[in-house]
């Protein structure tokens, strides 16, 4: 008994010292998971209840000219990512977004991600600082200062509105 006390404690330190951040994760009488702060791409890919990810993950191919540029004028830049694991357009926007930022190697540290209740109110205030009402939403900054946001979805695919922010910093 006392070993499998050790193991647990063991287990739920190890767990906690993923680099995950933060967060907490609750689950919907439909079955919905929901995760609440900062997290990373790695619960998304790791978790079989967000099988979304993988699948609009692999669905995407961006456009090959886009990439070639976020790979030079992208790395400077650090994103703040605020999504809804229960929304129908994080689903469908998240992936493209991780897809882009990976063909372009922007490197994870650029990136912080948190995850928002149906609320979408955070519990540190991070969505009253950066004025976010709707999910998911892309804040880009450079030197300190937003340089530009996607808002719930973008206008002309995730690679060109990226592109397209970055041109105008």
């Amino acid at each position: 008994m006392v070993k499998m006390a050790r193991c647990c404690v063991a287990l739920l330190i190890i767990a906690g010292c993923g680099g995950e951040g933060p967060y907490r994760m609750t689950v919907e009488s439909h079955g919905t998971k929901i995760v609440v702060g900062k997290f990373t791409r790695s619960l998304l890919e790791s978790d079989s209840s967000f099988s979304w990810y993988r699948r609009n993950y692999d669905a995407f191919t961006p456009d090959s000219a886009s990439i070639a540029y976020l790979s030079t004028a992208a790395h400077d830049v650090h994103f703040i990512v605020v999504a809804g694991t229960w929304c129908g357009d994080t689903k469908y926007e998240l992936p493209k977004f991780f897809k882009t930022v990976s063909l372009s190697h922007i490197p994870e540290t650029n990136i912080d991600l948190y995850g928002v209740d149906r609320s979408k109110i955070s519990n540190d205030g991070l969505t009253e600082k950066y004025g976010v009402t709707r999910v998911p939403t892309f804040i880009l900054f450079s030197d300190g200062k937003e340089i530009g946001r996607i808002v719930e979805s973008t206008k002309n695919g995730m690679e060109f509105d990226l592109t397209g922010l970055l041109k105008k910093k």
